[in-house]
């Protein structure tokens, strides 16, 4: 993929599905980085939180969401960008199947 620039309201809340087609739920956050540049800078996307307990994250005020907590945690992913295929940021997809990433994951952690 060129460097192009994608809106943000374009990816939040988007569902991501894995190469087979498979939801792994939706764009929560972004892991962004600001690159101090001489012309200007940048924020540079590193990495995309990606969950099924999305609006119950961010709603975990009670006692009760924070000990839920890491279940949810269990059903999140944080994806790097270089995983990411954003060809379509309406229908952002992850270039692997769920079990490699699964995997991979666990061998960074």
């Amino acid at each position: 993929m060129s460097l192009r620039e994608i809106r943000l309201h374009d990816l939040v809340g988007r569902t991501v599905r894995d190469v087979e087609g498979r939801s792994m739920g939706r764009i929560q956050e972004l892991h962004v980085e600001i690159e101090l540049r001489a012309h200007g800078n940048e924020y540079v996307v590193r990495a995309f939180r990606v969950g099924r307990f999305g609006v119950f994250e961010a709603l975990a005020g009670s006692r009760m969401a924070w000990q839920a907590l890491p279940f949810m945690r269990r059903g999140s992913y944080t994806i790097p960008w270089e995983l990411m295929d954003l060809s379509d940021p309406l229908r952002p997809r992850v270039k692997q199947r769920i079990a490699e990433l699964h995997n991979q994951l666990e061998l960074s952690a």
